[in-house]
Parts: structure tokens; sequence; C-alpha cells
């Protein structure tokens, strides 16, 4: 090879890998489950886009695999990692709010910097800083640093078989509804503790994050008899069960119910009284450094990315193609935005009031709910 061919390949080799460089920097690439993202909405993010900007979405299956993703991609899985290797992780992950106390914990993700000062913040509700606030060991703290940001919001609901209860003389609309003896055996709950001892706790009155639910009777009680209502508890099969007829009536959420809705006119949903159990999907940022990383600041097309899904024009499509609720819709001053029927069966406004997220709690009081849980299944 002479020198001039030498010299005019370094010189594109030199100019691809600035223009990788630049292309890496303006592209966004996201990482959530599949399904979650509405194309509609997708498309009408990139057409506001520059063009050196790009966005680059990969998806998962489920919940699981999105948090199993993040730990794959922290360097203390991978001590031999080129940065090659490292460059094909994800900018921003779509996790459940649920996961923030392991990610946090385990130094997966990274706190975020100036998100107070993005577009449409100031609309939110106390919430969900309230929410997303945490220490560095994933517990609410009002010092803590801001860990995520919400993309959309769902709730726990009665989904039930209208047909049955219309031979019953009643329709199903409260947490306490569950109890009633004409559904014995007939019913499918969440197999997840906090679900099901929050929805008896709320029944009650009381909060779903109390650290101590044996200390109610009420609550031990309702337990007592919720036992031989259920036929099967589980959190993937429940609709099929009930689309079947093997059971009349199921607790999940929302954003898993509502699609079915149309295709299954038998069926019907409903946030049940006096209030329900809230989760949330959350965009997090991979915390690319072996030990916690301090807070990160936002480039400019990330910033676009997150505030975005706070615009009013977003509500409507986001709850009608993705089954969720907007951000700006988690207060009880926002009783419009969604049309239809989507959102009759929405938490009324007084409903919300009484609505919590599930939060984390302190190892003495999961160990309680862990116990009351054992019993609730052993049917004691």
């Amino acid at each position: 090879m002479d020198r001039r061919r030498l010299l005019a390949g370094l010189a594109a080799l030199a100019v691809s890998q600035v223009a990788c460089r630049s292309n890496t920097a303006n592209a966004l690439q996201i990482m959530t489950l599949k399904g979650v993202l509405p194309p509609q909405l997708l498309n009408n993010f990139k057409s506001g886009l520059a063009e050196s900007e790009q966005l680059r979405l990969t998806t998962r299956r489920d919940w699981a695999d999105l948090f199993q993703q993040l730990q794959a991609w922290h360097p203390s899985a991978n001590a031999d990692a080129t940065e090659a290797t490292a460059s094909l992780s994800a900018d921003w992950v779509c996790l459940s709010d649920y996961w923030l106390l392991a990610a946090i914990q385990q130094q997966l993700i990274a706190p975020l910097q100036d998100i107070e000062q993005l577009p449409g913040w100031s609309t939110l509700s106390a919430a969900w800083p309230t929410l997303l606030r945490r220490n560095d060991q994933g517990l609410l703290a009002e010092a803590g640093s801001l860990w995520a940001a919400p993309y959309r919001w769902r709730y726990l609901t009665i989904v039930y078989s209208r047909r049955q209860f219309e031979r019953l003389g009643w329709q199903p609309s409260t947490w306490q509804d569950l109890l009633n003896p004409d559904i014995q055996g007939r019913l499918a709950l969440p197999n997840h503790p906090r679900l099901v001892l929050g929805m008896m706790l709320k029944a009650g009155g009381h909060s779903v994050n109390d650290p101590d639910p044996t200390a109610y009777p009420d609550v031990v009680r309702s337990l007592a008899t919720l036992t031989p209502q259920v036929k099967v508890y589980s959190s993937d099969y429940y609709l099929q069960a009930l689309i079947k007829g093997d059971i009349w009536l199921a607790v999940g959420w929302s954003t898993e119910i509502q699609p079915l809705l149309s295709q299954y006119r038998q069926l019907s949903m409903v946030a049940p009284d006096p209030g329900t159990l809230l989760s949330a999907d959350v965009w997090v940022k991979p915390n690319r450094q072996a030990e916690a990383a301090s807070a990160i600041a936002l480039t400019e097309l990330e910033q676009k990315w997150l505030a975005y899904w706070w615009q009013p024009a977003v509500i409507t499509p986001l709850n009608l193609f993705s089954q969720g609720v907007s951000p700006r819709l988690l207060t009880t001053q926002a009783t419009t935005g969604v049309e239809g029927a989507a959102e009759a069966r929405r938490p009324t406004v007084q409903q919300l009031e009484q609505s919590e997220f599930i939060t984390p709690l302190a190892e003495p009081a999961i160990a309680r709910y862990d116990e009351l849980w054992r019993r609730l299944r052993r049917g004691e």
C-alpha cells in the first residue's frame, strides 16, 4: 500500500469515527416493555427532532427482564466489558416504580439532575416528587435525590363477568365485596402480598403502607374471610381463567384489563371504593459506574424526551393507545383530559384522594407482611 492510499484511509477512518461519536451524542437509546410506547406518540416525538437527532428503541418481555438488563449492564457484572460492549446499554429504561428500591440499593441507576426545571414538571402533582425522591437505600426521603421521571400510572381494579352478577342481582364496587359469600371459590387475586394485604387494608379504611396490618382486628378478620373466596392466586393467567368462566371476578392492573374490554363484552371493570392501589411506570438512567453515581445532568435531547410525556396534547392519546394514565392526571383537580369510557372507569376525584402508591417498608414491617401472607396462603 503506497503512502497516499494509507493517508487517505486514515483520514476516512477519522472522519467516520467523528461521525459515529456525533451520531451517538445525538441519538437516544430507549429500552422499555413491549407494547408500552404507542407508535403514534413515538412518531409524533420523532417528527419534532432535528435532522441530527435520532431515537432508537428496544423492548423486553416483562419488568423482570428490564431489571435484569440493568443488572447485566452494571460494571460489577461486567469487569471485563469493553467500551464497545458498554455502549450497547440504553440511555433510558422504563421501569415499574416497585423496582426502584432494588435498583437504587444495587446502584443500578443514577439520580437525575435539574429534572424539576423541565417544562411541565411544575404542572405535576406533588405525589410524584414524594414517590420518586429517595435516599441511597431506596426509601422515601424528603431530602433525597430524584431517581426517575414519570411516564404513566395505572390502578388496581376489579374485573368481573356481568352475566354471573346479573344472576346474583348485584355488582362488585368495593374491596369489601370480595368477601361476599356469593363468590366463594370464584375469585382470582394477584400472587403478591403487598397487593392482597393492601386491598384488605384499604377495605378497612387504613393505609396500604401501614407497617403493621396485624394491629387491626378488622383486617385480620377480613383476611380469614378472604381465604375460601380465592380459587387461584395468579399475576399472569387470571384473565384467561375469567374468560373461560373458571372464575367470576379477578383483581388486576388497569393496563392489563382495559385492552380486553372491547374484545370480551361480557367483562366489566371497576375502580373499587373507597380508593385503590396505584403503580407508576418511570424512566430511569442506568448507572455506568462501578460505584454509586452522582446526579447526572440531562442532555437537550433527554430533556425533550422526558418532558414530552407531560404535555397536555399527550394526555388523551397516552390513555387510548397505552392504556395508562398521564402523569398530569394524578391529581384530584384533574377530572378531564381522557375521553370516553376510559375516563368513566378511572378513579373518581374522591377515590383518587384515598388511593395510594405502594411504597417501601422497613425490614420489620416486611417480616410482618410476609408472615401474614404465609398464614393467608395456608388458610389459617
